[in-house]
């Protein structure tokens, strides 16, 4: 059996979701007897292969793409969606324009869902929103997010005393609107609290978060890094407008954070009352939530629960049995 993942182009620049799940897929699969080959759309003959697995709704343009040329040649077809509403989000931050354009292409969306042999939902939180929104009858299945667990084994560095910092709030991921760290920011800032943003993106808002004098951005860093980071953090806070849940918070909470997650999403699903929780478009509920999580001792019942009931192997073990079924039909 041979499986095409095809991801948007810039997968590797701009590291996201949809990119750690391509490259679980290959590391958990590349050992059995399903070839994966990962398309950053430098293929574009898809007849040698079975299954073609397409990713992400939310950038519509590159998906749609893929689904054409799979569709042309009537190939079995895999999406992970990887889906929220953000029409609340655009709205609050009045771009009428590309609130306008969502709503114009979730045509293409509804096509994309109702012609594909298999949609993996990440929560019953997205599965429910896509049939409520495109239709009850889109073959869903839910298959959870997984934490790999590469660095316990690794020796510490200690992060604060590097960095010259005393407690502090991080958030890691793409720095973007849409993610909400200036909203972080100016929470932390209010709270004398240090924050510290690890992740790349949109550099006009970076700049807009880093004027606040409480926060240190570290870049785009590695995984041992990142690893020290969520180690020494107090606090992992991602008050954005949409997570189904956000890696970060599932690998910030697997190392033993107290995690500040939004309420647009499925986090709650997840993390059930381990974790914290905020609207995003609530400036005092981000900082009262923050302020709730920094002044509550750490301890590992979230880490045990993520660490229990959410694995990358679990996940690709069942993608595994669903490229199996549609193969053998």
């Amino acid at each position: 059996m041979r499986v095409l993942l095809c991801v948007r182009k810039d997968y590797k620049r701009f590291n996201a979701g949809d990119s750690m799940y391509v490259s679980m897929i290959k590391k958990f699969l590349e050992t059995t007897p399903i070839e994966i080959v990962i398309n950053d759309g430098t293929i574009e003959d898809f007849s040698s292969f079975d299954i073609i697995h397409l990713f992400n709704l939310t950038s519509i343009g590159e998906t749609y793409r893929y689904f054409k040329i799979a569709k042309k040649i009537n190939k079995k077809i895999v999406i992970s969606p990887m889906y929220w509403n953000l029409e609340n989000y655009y709205s609050s931050i009045g771009d009428e324009e590309k609130l306008k354009l969502w709503r114009q292409i979730n045509c293409y969306r509804r096509e994309i869902l109702r012609r594909s042999n298999k949609v993996i939902c990440s929560s019953e939180s997205e599965k429910k929103l896509i049939q409520e929104e495109y239709g009850k009858n889109i073959k869903c299945e839910i298959v959870y997010t997984g934490f790999f667990n590469e660095s316990d084994e690794i020796p510490l560095l200690n992060f604060k005393e590097r960095y010259k910092i005393d407690d502090y709030v991080l958030a890691v991921g793409n720095i973007s609107k849409r993610k909400n760290q200036l909203a972080l920011a100016k929470a932390t800032k209010e709270l004398g609290i240090q924050l510290v943003l690890i992740g790349s993106g949109d550099k006009n808002y970076l700049k807009m978060c880093t004027e606040n004098e409480n926060v240190l951005y570290l870049g785009d860093m590695n995984s041992y890094f990142t690893y020290n980071a969520y180690k020494f953090a107090k606090v992992h806070a991602m008050p954005s407008f949409g997570e189904i849940p956000g890696l970060s918070s599932l690998a910030a909470a697997a190392y033993g954070c107290n995690v500040v997650c939004t309420t647009e999403g499925s986090s709650k699903e997840y993390f059930k009352d381990l974790a914290f929780y905020t609207s995003p478009f609530d400036k005092n509920e981000i900082k009262d939530t923050i302020y709730q999580a920094f002044n509550t001792p750490k301890n590992d019942k979230l880490k045990d629960f993520v660490r229990k009931n959410y694995s990358w192997r679990d996940t690709i073990q069942k993608i595994a049995d669903i490229y199996a079924t549609l193969f053998y039909v």
